[in-house]
């Protein structure tokens, strides 16, 4: 992502709610900015300052995303609007991740019309590095989806390890070295000891179990299928 510095759109920012965001659902903001912004900056980091920044600015665009939904699912704007709009005032790196969101929190509460923003994600969809990593876009979505069961605790090699060789062949086209590279890039960019971790399956595995939980409960079994 480029770093420069994002300023928030006005049109959303003018919607007077008649409903507000449940309280409840503030704890998906931690979920997004863990999974879907993990290692994306919204300005140039240079201090700790403006680190700070970058996290509230982070925070404050997916607080934007998923108000916008809540709006459109409790009919306080109509989603051509939103659609329209967006276009306008987001690049397309951003357009994506916002509607990307937009996308999964009317998906979460099953209103149908989450099928007309997806049409228009596809058409926003970023071309790298996941177009590289994952067979499509709805490979990646299944990825995130596995990876939002583990959000609250820390990531580590050991647990990508066991997704590599689960998940290879079915979500993940790319070669070994290629995904360690955008793991380590996205997921574990902190991590010092930068070793290879697709070479053997790791004899330790508390992921596996929880991973075929997490698959009975999406809604597109069959993706998890071998190609």
């Amino acid at each position: 992502m480029k770093e420069e510095e994002w300023k928030e759109t006005n049109w959303l920012d003018n919607i007077k709610p008649v409903k507000k965001l449940p309280f409840e659902d503030g704890v998906f903001n931690a979920y997004y900015r863990a999974i879907l912004l993990r290692n994306v900056e919204f300005c140039k980091v240079v201090t700790d300052e403006d680190r700070v920044t970058c996290v509230n600015m982070t925070n404050k665009f997916i607080q934007k995303a998923l108000n916008t939904a809540f709006y459109i699912h409790t009919n306080q704007v109509d989603v051509q609007d939103v659609l329209t709009n967006v276009d306008v005032e987001y690049d397309q790196e951003k357009l994506f991740y916002f509607l990307y969101i937009v996308y999964k929190e009317l998906f979460r509460r099953d209103n149908p019309i989450a099928s007309k923003v997806l049409t228009k994600v596809r058409l926003n969809e970023i071309e790298e590095p996941s177009k590289e990593v994952f067979y499509d876009f709805d490979c990646k979505n299944a990825w995130d989806y596995l990876l939002s069961n583990f959000h609250l605790e820390e990531f580590n090699k050991n647990m990508f390890s066991i997704m590599w060789f689960k998940y290879r062949k079915r979500l993940i086209k790319c070669k070994a070295n290629k995904y360690e590279a955008f793991v380590y890039n996205l997921y574990l960019k902190d991590v010092k000891n930068k070793t290879d971790f697709t070479r053997r399956r790791p004899e330790k595995d508390e992921y596996t179990t929880r991973l075929q939980r997490a698959e009975r409960g999406y809604i597109d079994k069959n993706i998890f299928d071998e190609v």
